[in-house]
């Protein structure tokens, strides 16, 4: 909006030459980079449109005045480019391309747009993600008919102009998105739908404009004029409807996805994520991470994933282990993987293993209160480290003051601690204020009280509503019934 915006107020600007229309169109451009800035190539567009309009381009009139809009779009793509590299990960192996690559790139996905453009059918959320190789003679058929057609639009330009500048336009606008910079989803696909939409503006306001033109010379009449474009907008329409459908969710989508593209591993991946939020889809969860695998054995994000979804499953934790290996061995600074991989130890009664990795987490991301916590737990499962495991749980608090597992396990570290008892029963009270309904820590405390004559009856109390929240809790039933002998 801000860019087409920006756009009508340029061409009044350069209609009326009014300091204030321009003033207003550099605002709205600049709302434009900052709201997506692909839309760094409408100055560019711009003269495009100045040359089509009157043959020639004039560096005072024309050129002169987008000068600072040349310097902000250079801003910008400077800064998208480095936000890619560094903070979404548009870098590595994946986007390790040559020149001739690069090149070879942009002309078939020019093609591709085209073809998509003029035919929109069998769209897909991700397309099969091309090889580049300039040792193969066919790809280079691609940039073979992309000049035939550029010289083709040259002679016509010696005639009618605005076949050659749309063109111009769309390729222009494309830029961005062929290739010649790197940006994240080039991981998964070189091409995307989404990557034209306002690139297609190049193609769709000439070829709108020769049809009018047709129908007019074909019949004075208006009513083709009308009937047409209807027709065209309905049958656009119902297409529209039709491919909205595969978004009503997650499973839905990657499904639809597979079938148009079967290669794409992020699907696969994304479709386990999906399934493994599904009760009892878990075995299939794991078959498309698996599947994600055997496309890309060197997937970092299946491995994970598949390490998490075996790790619900007890008899499968061996597998699991090896997963957040594989994981690491491909990311060794994976905080979450080595947490991860640290509970699947401990669960496997591996402790010191386990204590490794809680620590190599806590190196890379100090402030991970769950790690902090489960570290605490291996600690005080080990003999004599009780005081480390108070001061994990401690920190973990630091971190979450509202992490009420950490109030208990810390309650239950200090009960066990000599002279530390009125302690304890503070750290199980500030667990069931965040946790009312905490059963384990309603039973441990009732386990503190009952220590203190005075209290026995607070005790069978919090006993009882351990009960309740959970009544197969045997030890809290035990517990009432021996406080209530005692006091007999």
């Amino acid at each position: 909006m801000f860019c087409l915006a920006a756009a009508l107020a340029y061409l009044d600007f350069d209609r009326t030459r009014k300091a204030s229309r321009y003033w207003l169109a550099l605002g709205l451009f600049v709302l434009a980079l900052l709201a997506k800035t692909v839309t760094a190539t409408l100055p560019a567009a711009l003269l495009v449109v100045f040359r089509w309009r009157r043959g020639r381009l004039d560096w005072r009139r024309d050129a002169r005045p987008l000068v600072p809009w040349f310097a902000l779009s250079a801003a910008a793509a400077c800064l998208t480019e480095w936000v890619e590299r560094r903070f979404i990960g548009a870098e590595g192996g994946d986007f390790a391309l040559t020149i001739a690559q690069r090149f070879l790139l942009a002309c078939r996905a020019i093609w591709f747009y085209l073809g998509k453009l003029a035919w929109p059918a069998n769209l897909a959320f991700t397309y099969p993600h091309w090889t580049i190789d300039p040792a193969q003679g066919w790809q280079y058929l691609f940039p073979i008919g992309l000049l035939a057609l550029a010289v083709g639009l040259g002679l016509l330009a010696r005639r009618h102009r605005g076949p050659l500048a749309g063109f111009l336009i769309f390729c222009g606008t494309l830029f961005p998105a062929l290739g010649f910079l790197d940006v994240y989803p080039f991981r998964y696909s070189y091409v995307a739908d989404h990557f034209q939409y306002l690139a297609s503006l190049g193609i769709i306001v000439p070829a709108t404009s020769g049809l009018m033109l047709a129908l007019a010379r074909i019949s004075p009449a208006k009513t083709p004029a009308i009937v047409c474009p209807a027709l065209l907008l309905a049958v656009l329409g119902v297409s529209t409807w039709r491919q909205s459908g595969i978004y009503r969710d997650s499973e839905t989508l990657y499904r639809e996805t597979l079938a148009r593209n079967p290669t794409s591993w992020m699907a696969h991946n994304n479709l386990g994520i999906a399934l493994w939020q599904v009760p009892g889809k878990l075995p299939e969860a794991i078959a498309e991470y698996q599947a994600a695998l055997g496309i890309k054995p060197d997937y970092l994000e299946a491995h994970y994933n598949l390490g998490n979804a075996l790790a619900e499953m007890p008899d499968r934790l061996p597998e699991a282990i090896g997963e957040y290996q594989a994981a690491l061995r491909l990311r060794p600074h994976y905080a979450e993987a080595h947490y991860n991989l640290g509970s699947a130890l401990a669960r496997s009664g591996r402790l010191p293993e386990a204590i490794a990795e809680y620590r190599a987490a806590l190196r890379i991301k100090p402030d991970l209160a769950e790690a902090h916590n489960d570290l605490g737990s291996a600690l005080s499962a080990t003999p004599g480290r009780l005081p480390e495991a108070v001061a994990e749980y401690q920190a973990a608090l630091r971190i979450e003051p509202g992490l009420a597992e950490a109030h208990v396990n810390l309650g239950n570290a200090l009960a066990q601690t000599p002279g530390r008892l009125p302690e304890a029963i503070a750290e199980y009270q500030a667990a069931l204020r965040i946790n009312p309904d905490l059963a384990e820590a309603h039973f441990n405390l009732g386990n503190a009280l009952s220590q203190i004559p005075a209290r026995v009856p607070e005790a069978i109390a919090e006993y009882r509503e351990a009960l309740r929240i959970r009544p197969d809790l045997e030890g809290a039933r035990r517990s009432i019934e021996e406080l209530r002998a005692l006091e007999q």
